[in-house]
């Protein structure tokens, strides 16, 4: 997919306020930001939770054991990250692993969102329940747990711009859980099938 240079220009012009961000005191303890990257003009956009250690040391998202899991379940669909963009909804390392707080996430969100309107994605897929439970709370729907909803189509305007979101498992959890990987592999068929029906990258030979 050709990636459009406007586009490309306002990705990249956010990723370096947003590698300079001191909203919140997630950066103080880190060695990267991890703005999010890949196509400014994807059809598909992954948005997870936020960043780990590899992340962390490489201000590139998803390149730990669960960065690879994902490149396979990309794979399993036709796609390659080129072809996609991908992002976290906190865009620093919380210490320990530990989940985003509501205020961090509060803090992030409008980068997140601007990632959004500037891609457009025909299909946003959630990895993981924060991300899930935030960018459904646009429409709003609620959930307790993510395989509550995980692998349901979601039509929505999200900032003006119809979209498709999909929740899913976070592949960190299908590492240790074969039935979780089973389930991934499942969302990411029912994803396959909604960006073919959009009209957007689809399965190829």
């Amino acid at each position: 997919m050709v990636q459009e240079t406007g586009s490309g220009v306002a990705i990249e012009r956010l990723a370096a306020v947003i590698g300079e961000c001191r909203k919140c005191p997630l950066w103080e303890n880190t060695h990267h930001a991890v703005p999010g990257e890949g196509d400014a003009g994807a059809d598909l956009m992954l948005i997870g939770e936020a960043p780990g250690k590899q992340e962390d040391l490489t201000g590139r998202p998803f390149v730990g054991r669960a960065g690879k899991l994902l490149d396979g379940l990309l794979s399993g669909i036709g796609l390659v990250r080129g072809d996609i963009f991908i992002a976290n909804i906190v865009k620093h390392r919380p210490p320990g692993n530990r989940d985003p707080r509501d205020e961090e996430i509060r803090a992030c969100t409008p980068y997140l969102e601007e990632q959004i309107r500037i891609v457009e994605p025909k299909v946003i897929v959630m990895l993981g329940r924060h991300s899930s439970r935030y960018i459904l709370s646009f429409l709003p729907v609620e959930f307790d747990r993510i395989t509550e909803i995980r692998g349901t189509v979601y039509p929505a305007v999200l900032f003006g711009h119809p979209v498709r979101l999909i929740p899913t498992l976070h592949p960190a959890a299908a590492l240790y859980n074969p039935a979780y990987r089973e389930a991934l592999e499942e969302d990411f068929r029912v994803i396959g099938r909604e960006l073919a029906g959009a009209g957007g990258s689809a399965i190829r030979d």
